[in-house]
């Protein structure tokens, strides 16, 4: 992958966490949740949420044992980033309220991934359905 994609593949992941996270406050918090320093602080999460992904580059194609482990050691320096950062702003202060937060940031990550998933797969289907016009014009012309 050339870092060029891996841009576009964090900015990419940037805008989903930050609109899961907005969407999510719209729907599972109070009206007056959301303010100028909310949509602040939740820019910075999906930041401080997207950096991580830089585990995920590689110059050349990994093997599938590999991109896996890599999405584990992403997930958990992903976690401890998050967390991190929840500490030391103070959003975040008992074991309670780490575990919490933890299972919210895992909830968050498989909805990302998920929709990175099915934008993937249609792009894939594209991809494929162009292939087959070209194959079934390829055979069209050597049949004539």
């Amino acid at each position: 992958m050339k870092f060029s994609e891996l841009i576009r593949l964090l900015i990419k992941d940037y805008f989903i966490i930050f609109g899961i996270l907005i969407i999510g406050t719209v729907f599972l918090a109070p009206e007056d949740t959301i303010n100028r320093d909310y949509i602040l602080l939740t820019m910075t999460f999906a930041a401080i949420g997207d950096l991580p992904g830089i585990v995920l580059w590689s110059r050349s194609e990994l093997t599938e044992e590999k991109k896996h482990l890599r999405s584990f050691i992403h997930f958990i320096l992903l976690e401890v980033v998050i967390l991190t950062y929840a500490g030391l702003i103070g959003i975040v202060s008992g074991w309670k309220e780490f575990v919490a937060f933890a299972v919210q940031i895992l909830i968050i990550y498989i909805m990302v991934r998920f929709i990175t998933y099915r934008k993937d797969v249609a792009t894939a289907n594209k991809i494929n359905n162009k292939i087959k016009k070209l194959n079934i014009l390829k055979n069209k012309e050597q049949v004539s």
